[in-house]
């Protein structure tokens, strides 16, 4: 499929480019120039204008999709999440998958790592709607993670793309994920109260969840990388130089952008880092050297905002990121490794009567919740 994306503003690159045009073909994209790009005069799709806002595809590096409809009620410590997974079927895990990862979508997000139960369908589930699932198999106390790890790793995973990584949760497991970090070349997600400042990580790929309330960053600085939610940190000191990415957790807003302006207003990233972190910060510390940016040669992940009229307008040209972080934008057009997944505003691959189940799905699961309850 060959498509034609034009912008007022292109971001993505070493700088921004103003009236920019941008090529994509077979999943990668072929040119980006301020000229007409060769080879592209009849193309498939053809999307944008002198008001749009052309950007990579974001990516989330950390997210509780299962728990995505009860995101108020857990964070206000109205819904114990242990009831959730106590009553939760595979069937609700898939729908409530669906859900997460369709909002995260119209919010600009190609990417999501996501961790929890039923891993292979919530990777279904994301995939239907249309962006890039990567599986985090939790370590804990579980004797049976490196089984799971292993299933899931030959399911999803190729020589061309790796699909699932660890995250652990143990201390006591700590050397043995790291062993198969280095085995398998896999990155590995480490929670906020596993400390790393006497592990040895010559070889292994870690990626610690928190900012700078970490007791271990001065050993992250120097071989690991930070992944942040802004909405849970407070930290004294600029997080810039750890480079970090963008984790939602489990917010309420659900919302990177959102959490893109409070890493900003708290003077903890400037507009264009805070930009990296959802971008090319968070792909490098995945190990995606071809992801996160609008370059030739690059995968065809890109977001197309436009930013025509209030609440989002208007498009200020020397100002692209704070535009992009700052106005109130849902994505017109969103696509994910070249194939377009959401046009006009709208989810392609999903519609309402899938939206209509989720809904039910919803409906059934609170009230056997309640049930129990009265029991």
């Amino acid at each position: 499929m060959q498509i034609l994306l034009k912008s007022g503003v292109t971001i993505g690159s070493d700088k921004p480019m103003k009236n920019a045009n941008v090529g994509i073909e077979d999943g990668v994209i072929k040119g980006v120039s301020t000229k007409e790009i060769e080879g592209f005069d009849y193309p498939d799709l053809e999307v944008g204008g002198k008001n749009r806002l052309v950007t990579p595809a974001m990516l989330v590096m950390n997210s509780y999709l299962y728990l995505y409809p009860f995101r108020y009620k857990v964070f206000m410590g109205k819904l114990n999440p242990q009831k959730i997974l106590d009553v939760m079927s595979s069937n609700d895990a898939y729908y409530f998958a669906m859900a997460g990862a369709y909002h995260l979508l119209k919010r600009g997000v190609g990417t999501v790592v996501f961790s929890g139960p039923h891993l292979d369908l919530t990777a279904r589930a994301v995939s239907e709607v249309g962006i890039r699932p990567v599986l985090a198999v939790t370590v804990d106390n579980d004797a049976n993670w490196e089984k799971e790890f292993s299933t899931l790793y030959n399911r999803w995973s190729s020589g061309d793309e790796n699909r699932v990584i660890l995250r652990v949760a143990n201390q006591d497991q700590l050397k043995n994920v790291l062993d198969v970090s280095r085995t398998y070349k896999i990155p590995v997600l480490v929670e906020r109260d596993v400390d790393l400042s006497e592990a040895d990580l010559n070889g292994a790929h870690v990626i610690g969840l928190g900012g700078g309330s970490r007791k271990d960053l001065k050993k992250l600085s120097l071989q690991g990388g930070l992944a942040w939610t802004p909405s849970f940190e407070v930290s004294n000191f600029p997080l810039s130089k750890y480079k970090p990415s963008l984790a939602l957790d489990l917010t309420p807003s659900f919302d990177p952008l959102f959490e893109l302006k409070l890493a900003v207003t708290r003077l903890l990233l400037v507009p264009e880092e805070a930009f990296n972190s959802a971008t090319s910060w968070g792909y490098s510390q995945l190990g995606r050297d071809k992801y996160g940016k609008i370059e030739a040669g690059y995968i065809g992940d890109v977001v197309v905002f436009e930013l025509d009229e209030p609440p989002a307008f208007p498009l200020d040209q020397t100002s692209p990121y704070e535009s992009l972080i700052f106005s109130i934008a849902y994505p017109e057009t969103v696509i994910v490794n070249g194939d377009a997944v959401l046009d006009g505003g709208a989810p392609i691959n999903i519609g309402l009567k899938e939206i209509e189940r989720i809904r039910d799905k919803v409906d059934e699961f609170e009230t056997e919740i309640r049930n129990l309850e009265k029991n």
